[in-house]
């Protein structure tokens, strides 16, 4: 199988575990929107970030090197060796991090502490057993998983937060029984259990993986910084109500993640096995232009349906969340492009170059966010995201010059850029007829950027049925 037909085999198994399920997510937000209050749903979202940042600093993410490790090694003794290290290592951290939070989260009531602490250890190891499957290639194990945990997300919010009206609490149970049962497959699907051997850990594995992982936290702090310190500085100086707001007007923009998010998973694995090939600079190149085109569409599709889907699935007290959206669907798309080019860092292995351009981006973002929040309020949030993102893109363009030519189409991108910009500033107007011509001319677009890609498709498709007949 070529490289290509791969990347987009593993890309539709990934779609399937990740896109499928969060879309099913997104159907209970007008639950959440409705049964919580403003003040527990921004106490949610905050407690949801915060562990975005804790949780990759505890485990000094570990997990990032579990599978980059295991998918260069073929033996079932290797594997047991780096698959029972790094278990004892998370164990060890989920022990103390609840120890931790037991002291630190004085401010909850004691039953909302516990689910908070179980939710934070049950999330770690959920991470850790899901790289473990993607590093063995088992792709299918790893979609699955998702699959549950937010189906199951689902339907407990359906029963707890709407039916027994259970509220931040019924929220907080959900979470965990979606994810422990996620684990549980996981755990007993994977066949993860025959690499678990107590004799097979080795000291000298663990430092090795941590001298390869460490350099990822810088990584993983900056986009901390980017994401969760704007509702800290939202929270510090305009109030628990509008992190809220700022929350729900990224919902619909961050859909777009969940389109790209299973690719980049992909693309991590293929950027690593193909780095020895001959013509990895055109791979790389060709790559590029395709994701680039498809990118392009989907956000110029998702911005135009925007107002449908805001107006259907999210509760009017929220209206003021939408004025954001125009600038944070700019964000994401700009989000997009630069993990792309941090797929590339970590199939050079070169984890500090990811951690030095995401701290760059994560100083724009404070730095905007500090000087302009009392004057504009919200947007200098948004603002100071899409600055952010912005400028690690052309930070990583520049930089992995110095190991890989990717040719660029630059007028193509001046004029996708220029389009992004237009439909958001029609969709910020939000007039019905404006908003169907908007989309009428996004569909247009998109079919036209990708009418190389759905040509082989379609082409791939007539070809499956002809060898099926």
């Amino acid at each position: 199988m070529s490289r290509e037909k791969k990347l987009i085999l593993n890309t539709i198994i990934l779609g399937f575990g990740t896109v499928l399920p969060k879309i099913a997510t997104f159907l209970i937000l007008p639950i959440l929107t409705s049964y919580l209050t403003k003040i527990e749903y921004g106490t949610y979202d905050l407690v949801i970030t915060s562990l975005s940042f804790i949780l990759p600093i505890i485990t000094l993410q570990i997990e990032q090197a579990t599978f980059r490790f295991l998918i260069d090694i073929d033996t079932i003794k290797e594997k047991a060796k780096i698959v029972t290290t790094s278990s004892v290592y998370v164990i060890i951290v989920s022990l103390i991090m609840y120890l931790i939070g037991s002291i630190a989260l004085n401010g909850f009531s004691f039953w909302s502490k516990q689910l908070i602490l179980i939710f934070a250890v049950t999330n770690l190891l959920y991470k850790f057993i899901l790289q473990i499957n993607r590093g063995l290639k088992q792709l299918r194990i790893y979609s699955t998983m998702t699959l549950i945990n937010s189906l199951l997300n689902v339907l407990m919010i359906i029963l707890f937060v709407w039916k027994l009206r259970l509220g931040f609490m019924g929220l907080l149970i959900s979470l965990n029984i979606s994810i422990v049962l996620a684990i549980v497959f996981g755990l007993l699907y994977g066949g993860i259990q025959k690499y678990l051997l107590i004799s097979s850990f080795n000291k000298y594995s663990l430092k090795e993986m941590l001298v390869y992982s460490i350099p990822l936290l810088p990584n993983s702090i900056s986009w901390w910084i980017v994401g969760l310190s704007d509702r800290w500085i939202i929270t510090t100086f305009l109030g628990l109500e509008y992190n809220a707001l700022y929350a729900i007007s990224n919902k619909i923009p961050n859909l777009f993640n969940l389109v790209y998010n299973n690719f980049n998973l992909a693309w991590q694995e293929s950027a690593s096995v193909s780095i020895k090939d001959d013509d990895i600079n055109e791979y790389y190149s060709s790559i590029f232009e395709a994701l680039y085109n498809f990118l392009v569409g989907a956000i110029l599709l998702l911005i135009t349906v925007s107002p449908v889907i805001f107006n259907v699935f999210i509760d009017s007290s929220y209206e003021r969340a939408y004025y954001q959206m125009p600038i944070l669907f700019s964000g994401v798309f700009f989000h997009s492009l630069g993990s792309f080019f941090g797929g590339i860092y970590v199939a050079f292995k070169k984890s500090s170059k990811v951690g030095k351009s995401a701290f760059l981006g994560a100083f724009i973002n404070i730095v905007v966010n500090i000087i302009f929040v009392k004057k504009i309020g919200l947007y200098a949030a948004s603002l100071s995201t899409l600055a952010s993102y912005f400028v690690i893109v052309v930070y990583r363009i520049w930089d992995v010059r110095k190991f890989v030519t990717i040719k660029y189409n630059r007028l193509t991108i001046a004029i996708s850029i220029l389009l992004i910009i237009t439909v958001s500033a029609i969709n910020y107007i939000n007039i019905t007829k404006l908003n169907i011509m908007n989309f009428t001319i996004a569909l247009i677009i998109a079919l036209i950027i990708n009418k190389k890609m759905i040509r082989n498709i379609l082409k791939s498709l007539k070809a499956k049925r002809n060898s099926d007949n």
